[in-house]
């Protein structure tokens, strides 16, 4: 198919009216001062030290989901690479129905049979520790992944809460030390027919006060929603059921860890393109805003972007919005991660593939859409300089929060600092030896 979908003008005269001031967010709200001294090992500082600084990993969660871990056949080592290389962190489903497939059948291990996008949660985390990469599950409850074993024995509400609370228990047991965040309940505005489902959605209250004292204080419970929920109503004037439970369950007294918002726009890039729609840059970054007067943490937790729009190939097209959205969400204050949702075009849950949302192509190889992610990740949004330090040897740059190797070269002596985590509300002494 030839690339011949255009952006409306439209589209492009809202994003340039909005770009000035994100780009300044970004600056804000993701960069420090830092300040460096120089010294030797008896304290003495070392004038106009050369510095070279090199920013290694980045502070803000960038992540993708790893469902074909392990499935690949011959290209499982340049899956992994295709992750690894441009993400900080990874996500694997912890969806009930396919962590207890059959009743009393625990499948955490790597060597139980292969469920299609669902790999066992200890190949996941060997593939996290391979590379050094955060861990996040998604979700332990979910109302369209309760187990078919389960929905036939009817279980009562509260048969349904001890299984639940035993799974909490097993996650926390296994995998509380490894990973960082879980969703532990997701889409429940969608998912009517869950047994537990009542409208006050009484049960994710129960959830999170229940599965808070089973995890380690470190790792970070966050409540998820699906895309219309959060964006096609407006925060303000009450009729946005998502902000409405956020409210309530805060008002009980329940502790939210996180909120994330899932970004799968699918059939609605259409109306995005033409500049129309709940999906505009502008409508997206206040609903936002207004979610983040809760002061809590927030996670893009699952984003797509078609690269097939109204049936024609636009990978340019699916590049530029994607990273539009992308400065949008790292300009927001209390947001702390973007987290793409497939990574290649393939085949993946229910009419996910048939919009090309991923960033390479069903042959692995790499489209505009991760070329431009690339650029911003490991280059525009990391921080590299060179300079010298003054005649007292201190020296100050502005950079992006995160982990830095610093070489350093003067007197005489020269040393690197790898994986130096600075602090800007203090000098970050250096000493050569």
């Amino acid at each position: 198919m030839k690339q011949i979908m255009k952006i409306s003008n439209k589209f492009c005269n809202m994003w340039r009216q909005m770009e000035p001031g994100i780009e300044d967010e970004i600056r804000n709200f993701r960069q420090e001062n830092f300040r460096l001294q120089i010294r030797d090992i008896n304290g003495n500082r070392i004038p106009e030290a050369a510095v070279k600084v090199v920013q290694k990993t980045h502070d803000f969660d960038f992540g993708c989901n790893c469902l074909w871990l392990g499935q690949r056949g011959d290209e499982n080592e340049t899956y992994e690479r295709l992750i690894a290389d441009l993400f900080n962190l990874v996500t694997t489903t912890f969806c009930l129905s396919d962590i207890q497939p059959r009743e009393g059948q625990w499948r955490f291990e790597d060597y139980n049979e292969e469920i299609f996008r669902r790999p066992p949660v200890d190949r996941v985390i060997r593939f996290a520790r391979k590379y050094g990469l955060k861990l996040k599950g998604q979700p332990l409850v979910a109302g369209s992944w309760y187990p078919k074993w389960a929905e036939r024995k009817h279980l009562t509400p509260e048969e349904i809460k001890v299984l639940y609370i035993d799974y909490f228990r097993r996650v926390a047991e296994r995998c509380g030390e490894t990973f960082d965040q879980f969703d532990l309940v997701n889409e429940a505005l969608c998912h009517t027919s869950f047994p537990l489902y009542t409208e006050q959605l009484d049960y994710v209250e129960w959830a999170f006060k229940t599965a808070a004292p089973l995890f380690p204080t470190k790792v970070k419970l966050c409540l998820n929603e699906a895309t219309p929920w959060v964006f096609c109503e407006k925060a303000q004037g009450g009729k946005n059921k998502y902000y409405n439970l956020i409210r309530r369950l805060l008002d009980h007294g329940v502790k939210i860890d996180a909120i994330g918002f899932q970004f799968h726009l699918w059939q609605s890039v259409n109306e995005l393109v033409r500049g129309e729609g709940s999906y505009v840059f502008d409508r997206v970054r206040e609903q936002l805003l207004e979610f983040s007067r809760f002061g809590i943490p927030m996670y893009i937790t699952e984003i797509t972007i078609p690269s097939l729009i109204n049936g024609v190939l636009c990978e340019a097209v699916q590049a530029e919005i994607l990273e539009r959205f992308y400065r949008l969400f790292f300009s927001i204050q209390k947001m702390r991660g973007i987290l793409q949702w497939n990574l290649y075009d393939g085949r993946s849950w229910n009419t996910e593939g048939g919009y090309c949302g991923g960033l390479v192509d069903e042959f692995l190889r790499k489209k505009p859409a991760y070329l431009v992610l690339e650029h911003l990740l490991n280059r525009e949004w990391k921080t590299a300089v060179e300079m010298r330090a003054d005649g007292d040897g201190t020296l100050e740059f502005r950079g992006f929060r995160g982990k830095y190797d610093i070489t350093v070269e003067g007197a005489g002596l020269k040393r690197t600092f790898a994986g130096r985590q600075l602090n800007s509300s203090c000098e970050n002494e250096l000493v050569l030896v």
